[in-house]
């Protein structure tokens, strides 16, 4: 099953471009020595290894993301500003900084630029998520390598 479906106007040119995040190919992201366990997709961007294909033009970047119970999302840095929506999730702690909290379905987070943050599902579901960049390359900085990958700083 495609997660991609295109349709055009030719009218005037334009596209409707949709994703199925129930389809899209999620890549197994963890850290030894954590408790990282996440499974991840960057959509749009043509430099991550499960991408779609299919590449925005305004100048955004986006990732999805899913969380067992008991595991994160390590802390980490982000280049642009980042805006966070719990899609399914009953209890996640979420961490910015020097600043905690907790949210949950339906909350939306923004994170500075280059703020160290990170999210660890704290409930019995699998938390789930969706995340908007301010710019179209987003440089993650992690404090270890984060495998399969075998970098500590990621392009996408």
């Amino acid at each position: 099953m495609s997660n991609v479906n295109e349709r055009s106007d030719v009218s005037n040119g334009t596209e409707l471009k949709t994703v199925s995040l129930d389809a899209l190919d999620l890549v197994r992201a963890t850290q030894s020595g954590s408790e990282m366990d996440v499974r991840v997709n960057f959509p749009f961007s043509p430099a991550f290894p499960a991408a779609t294909g299919v590449e925005l033009e305004g100048g955004h970047n986006v990732v999805y993301f899913e969380l067992d119970p008991g595991r994160e999302l390590s802390t980490h840095t982000d280049s642009p500003e980042e805006i966070v929506v719990c899609l399914d999730g009953e209890t996640v702690d979420a961490w910015v900084g020097e600043a905690t909290g907790t949210i949950r379905a339906g909350d939306l987070t923004v994170i500075p630029s280059m703020a160290p943050h990170g999210f660890r599902n704290g409930g019995a579901e699998t938390a789930r998520f969706l995340g908007f960049f301010s710019d179209g390359t987003t440089v993650s900085e992690f404090e270890t390598s984060v495998e399969p990958l075998g970098e500590a700083v990621l392009r996408t």
